[in-house]
Parts: C-alpha cells; structure tokens; sequence
C-alpha cells in the first residue's frame, strides 16, 4: 500500500511534537503490515481446469434450470418451496443478521450525538429557620418558643409566602467520532459488506440445493408411483398364468410343483408391491417436508416421469464455475477474512477521538444563561498486551489460510460434479439402450417359450425363468429412467448459478400458498460479479 508521491504523511507542530512522531512511526510500520498479497493472488485456483468440458451440448442454461423438464408439476413445486423451505428460511435469517451488521459498522464512520434533559428541584433554608426543635413532637402543643416541628420548612407557608422550593433545568449535548487513522473502521466495514456478499451467496446456494432436491425426490416419488402401476399389472399377468397352470394341472398336462412355483411368484410380486407403496409414501413424506409442509396433510400434484431434456451448453469452466453460489460464496469469504487481517493489524495503532460536550442550565434565572462547552481529542497508543494483538494478526492470517484452502476445495468439487454428472449421463444411456435391447429380446423369449410349453415342447421351468427375467427388466428400465434423469439433475446443479428474479425466502404473513411478485420485491438477491470489493 504505497504512499502517494510528493506528499506529506504528517506535519508536526511545536504543541504536541511527541504525538506527531508516535504517529508519523506508527504510519510507516502500518504500511509496511499493509504489504499483503491482494486477494486475487490468493483465490487463483490452485488447481488445473480445462479449457473445456468432456461433454457438451447447444441447450442454452436457464438458471430456473427445472424449467427444461417442461414439468408443470415440478415447476410448482419448487416455485413454492423457495419460499416455504425451512433451511431456506434460516439462510434468508443469515443474510439479514449480515445486512444489520453491514448498517452497524457503517455507523462507525460517522459521529455519534447524545442528548441529556434533566430537571432537578432544589430546596434551600430559609433564613434563620432550621430542623431545630425536633423534640417539640411530643411536646404539648402549638405556640411559644418551645419550637415543634414546623411543616413550612417543607410545604412552604407561614410568616413568609415565598417557597422554599426551585426547579433547575439543563440540556446537555455530546458528540464523539473516531478518526480513522489507519482504517480499522473502514476494514472493518469492507469486511463485513464482503460477509453480505458471501450471506447473499449462501443463500442462493441453498435455493439451488433445494431445487435439485425436490427434483431428484419428485422424479423419485414419480418412478415409485410408476413402479407401483407396473407391479400392479405384472401381479395381473402372473395371476393369468397361475390360472392357465392351474387348468392344465386340473387336466393333466402340468406338475403340481408347476402351480406351486407359480404361486411363489405371485406372492413374490405382491410382497414387491407393498414395499413400492411404501416407497411412494416415504418419497411423498420427503417432498412434504422439503415444500415446508407436513408430511400427512401434503398431496403432490400430478406428474410422471419425463424425457430427458436436451444437453445443455455447459460453457468454459474457468467462467461457468465461478458462476456457482457456493464458489461465490467461498470466494467472499476469503475476501472478507483478508480484510479482518487489516482490522486486526490497525488495531495495533494509535486510535484519535474527537469529543464535544456542551451544557447549560438556568442557574441565573435566564434559561440556558450558564452554559459551559468542552472540545478534546484523546489519543491511544496500546503499549503492552502481552502480545495480544499480535497474535490475533497471526490467528486472521491462519484463519485466511483456511479460508483460502476450503475455497480451492470447493472449485475441485464443483469441477467433479460436473465431470462425474457428464460421464454418468453418457453411460447411463448406453446402459438403458442395451437395458431396452435386452427387453425386447425378453418378450418374444417369452412368448416363444410359452407357447412351447402349451404344445408340451419345453418345460415350465424355462418359461418362469424367461417370464420372471422380462418383469425384472420392465423394473430396471424404470429405475434407469429415473436414474437417467437424476444425473441431468445433478448436472443442472453442478453447473447453475444463481436463481434470478424468483422469490426465495420466507413467504409474508398474507401470502398466498402460491408465490407472489411481493415475495421477489422483498427478497432480492442479486447476482453480485466475482471481484473484490
């Protein structure tokens, strides 16, 4: 932090020639502390990100990602938990504790005025009189010079009317600022907008969170109810087969343990089916609780599973991961730690207070006529603390360190997500094309076996074997789809960035279930660029 060419740091006059030096020293060693390494040079990412992705596609990405699914299910849902999710709702806490403290360290800035009002009633003796005579209390009575207690003294009255009571007003005035010599308030401030910034990214970060959550759980629930439907029709399938076995049993034509495998697998189908209506349950309870909702009073709207969208343009990583909230949000904070380590070495400084006090009464009967005003300025130097605050330098410096660390570790995880999520959805549909290949080849195994058997060409055996293979097929096709699409998930998380003019935040008093513009008005987090502030 070079000083400006051709100007004078300090001008010290004969008054206070101590102080001027104490100062002008203190400058130079806090320049000198002030040689720290810019927060850029701290935050390049430590390690190697490609020019490109393995993969990518020419989709534009909508940062309301969810809406590629073209699912009008899923887009209500997500719309309402934003602003009903309770972990969203404690972020959203987090980002106005943060705002107040950014107003907090803004008033250090500026002068702080007190005002003081008094009134005071004062009673002097009146000449000649007194509290003599107490003993008159238990005297006899009213007159002579016995004395006796003389209620005037207090209440006034008597020989003379004038009371011996008076009221005194005053009015006091006082005003302190602190000149931020070396900027510890100013850091301070720097610090803890950079904090607001990283609320503001945290935010935003749990929002995304939440959206591909619900995503995954909905098209979960979805593949669960889809799983039942298709228990429902194969028990169906397996009951007319069990009828068919059972009338060639009845005629001669088929072994009693044929019908007793056939039975084993309807039970098996059914015990299947019970497990999968659980499943829809547990899905559905989750999704309740990821709306804000409970769990026994929330019914989801209708849906299913969907086709996969296209793949999205997944962009230059360098730009599209710093993007991310939760690389924002690490980023910020690195930056408002660096500040805190200038906090920390100014107040190892000299601190300058300005104070101004003025008050007046009305003492001489003319109101405000006796009025007195005080101007100073106090100057502290900490001279020993044991090294205190040198060692809350170093703690901020280590803590800057970490920082730094948790921020590289979050750009490596955010570049794996996407890589992992690419990969996944490029083999997962070549898993499902040989799952389909595989299927198809199933049915006509099946057909073909089945009438073989009718004609007494092949045992039963083969058929179960052929049929129990086809259904379990049918089952993992299912469960590749929602795979399939929990992987475009999880990319569409990888790669978002923050969710833009949408309400996010913990829905008002007189909101409506459905989402409101007033929501997005009072809630407003906008995407700040990555840079130091």
């Amino acid at each position: 932090m070079p000083a400006l060419p051709g100007r004078t740091l300090l001008r010290c006059s004969a008054p206070g020639p101590v102080i001027c030096r104490l100062l002008a020293g203190a400058a130079l060693l806090w320049l000198a502390g002030c040689a720290t390494r810019p927060v850029d040079a701290l935050t390049a990412p430590a390690v190697h990100l490609p020019d490109k992705f393995a993969f990518s596609g020419g989709q534009p990405l909508d940062n309301a990602w969810w809406q590629a699914f073209d699912d009008p299910g899923l887009n209500q849902l997500i719309d309402y938990a934003l602003t009903h999710n309770f972990t969203v709702a404690a972020a959203f806490a987090r980002l106005e504790q943060a705002k107040a403290t950014v107003k907090q360290s803004r008033a250090g800035l500026f002068p702080t005025l007190t005002g003081t009002a008094s009134e005071t009633a004062i009673r002097r003796s009146r000449s000649g009189g007194g509290f003599g005579g107490f003993s008159g209390f238990t005297g006899t009575g009213g007159s002579g010079s016995g004395g006796g207690f003389d209620p005037s003294l207090l209440f006034g009255g008597g020989q003379d009317d004038r009371s011996p009571w008076s009221t005194q007003e005053s009015l006091g005035l006082s005003a302190s600022y602190e000149v931020d010599l070396f900027g510890r308030v100013r850091n301070g401030l720097k610090a803890d907008r950079l904090s607001l910034d990283a609320q503001k990214a945290a935010l935003q970060s749990a929002a995304v969170t939440l959206a591909g959550n619900i995503a995954s759980q909905w098209y979960q629930y979805q593949q669960n109810v889809a799983r039942v439907a298709l228990l429902k029709n194969q028990i169906e399938t397996n009951k007319n087969v069990l009828e068919l076995t059972t009338f060639s049993f009845n005629n001669g034509q088929a072994a009693a343990a044929d019908v007793l495998r056939q039975r084993r697998t309807v039970a098996s189908s059914q015990a299947q089916l019970a497990q999968a209506q659980a499943q829809v349950q547990v899905a559905r309870h989750a999704l309740a609780v990821l709306a804000g909702r409970s769990s026994s009073a929330f019914d989801p709207p209708a849906g299913q599973l969907v086709d996969l969208p296209a793949l999205p343009a997944t962009g230059v990583p360098s730009t599209r991961l710093m993007q991310r909230p939760d690389v924002r949000q690490a980023y910020y904070t690195v930056a408002s730690s660096s500040a805190s380590v200038a906090v920390a070495i100014a107040d190892r400084f000299p601190q300058l207070s300005l104070s101004a006090n003025y008050s007046g009464d009305n003492s001489n009967s003319a109101l405000f006529s006796n009025w007195i005003l005080r101007l100073g300025a106090q100057l502290t130097q900490p001279i020993f603390d044991a090294g205190r605050r040198a060692a809350e330098v170093e703690r901020t410096k280590a803590v800057v360190d970490e920082n730094v660390a948790d921020y590289q570790q979050t750009l490596s995880e955010a570049l794996q997500e996407v890589d992992d999520a690419l990969i996944n959805e490029d083999r997962q549909q070549v898993y499902l094309k040989r799952l389909r290949e595989q299927l198809d080849i199933s049915e006509n195994v099946v057909a073909n076996l089945r009438l073989r058997y009718l004609r007494g060409a092949t045992d039963y055996l083969d058929v179960l074997d052929a049929l129990l293979t086809q259904q379990q097929l049918q089952l993992d096709l299912l469960t590749g789809r929602y795979q399939l699409l929990d992987y475009r998930i999880n990319l569409y998380r990888a790669l978002a960035g923050p969710i833009e003019n949408r309400p996010i935040g913990p829905a008002g008093d007189g909101d409506n279930d459905d989402t409101s513009d007033s929501a997005a008005a009072r809630t407003s987090t906008d995407a700040a660029s990555v840079s130091a502030s």
